[in-house]
């Protein structure tokens, strides 16, 4: 009798076991991560590299750029979604490096009258082979961003930096050799604008443009800068 009632105690012991493993498989259930409802957003887009290609607005008409107009920038942001939505809020901080290549000659006039040098820039009278006037930046980026929930990601932002300039320069090459003059005068140091960037996975359009003018009000008026190119984000 003991070993048929142990017999029958183990065997209800294994059927309630089964029973309860059919019911937790139930209760399961398979979520794809492409669940709109339950799609939960991870944070992306934290490292971009650009290339651009860099010129000035409002610079007078004599004034002409050439394809060596090339500049650079590169970011590393924290990327923070807004809760399951398409939407994050991106912020960090980067280096940007902006080139105007051109026929322009910088140079300086003083102002008798108000006993300022003024800085001006004219078009270069004698022939050279290379002529460019360089300014590096940190930048703080604040981006607004927008991603899909797709196996192809589309992604768009629109957002705003500001930066300083850390250094500039201008550098002429022609036939007495080259040189280069730091710390060009009456440049505005603050730069301010927008940044819009659409595109797919790790390629994107980008654009900026700076509401802060290139120099002082000792300098050429009207100038802001800008910049037209392509972002890789590999992270």
């Amino acid at each position: 009798m003991k070993k048929i009632a142990i017999y029958c105690l183990l065997f209800l012991n294994f059927a309630f076991t089964i029973k309860a493993q059919k019911d937790t498989t139930k209760n399961k259930k398979i979520i794809s991560e492409f669940d709109v409802k339950n799609y939960k957003s991870d944070p992306k887009d934290r490292l971009i590299f650009e290339a651009n290609y860099t010129d000035w607005l409002g610079k007078a008409s004599n004034i002409k750029t050439d394809w060596k107009c090339i500049g650079f920038g590169f970011y590393t942001l924290f990327d923070k979604p807004i809760k399951n939505s398409n939407f994050s809020f991106g912020y960090g901080l980067g280096f940007y490096t902006h080139n105007f290549s051109s026929n322009g000659n910088l140079t300086y006039k003083f102002d008798s009258i108000s006993g300022h040098t003024n800085t001006i820039i004219e078009p270069k009278t004698t022939p050279y082979i290379a002529n460019r006037y360089n300014e590096r930046s940190f930048e703080v980026p604040l981006e607004l961003r927008f991603r899909t929930k797709t196996t192809t990601i589309f992604k768009m932002m629109l957002g705003a930096k500001i930066g300083y300039v850390i250094s500039n320069f201008n550098k002429t090459d022609d036939a007495n050799g080259r040189i280069r003059l730091y710390n060009i005068k009456n440049v505005n140091p603050w730069r301010y604008g927008v940044v819009f960037r659409v595109g797919v996975e790790q390629v994107c359009l980008t654009a900026s443009y700076y509401f802060s003018e290139v120099f002082t009000n000792k300098g050429p008026k009207g100038i802001n800068p800008f910049s037209v190119g392509i972002a890789i984000i590999p992270y």
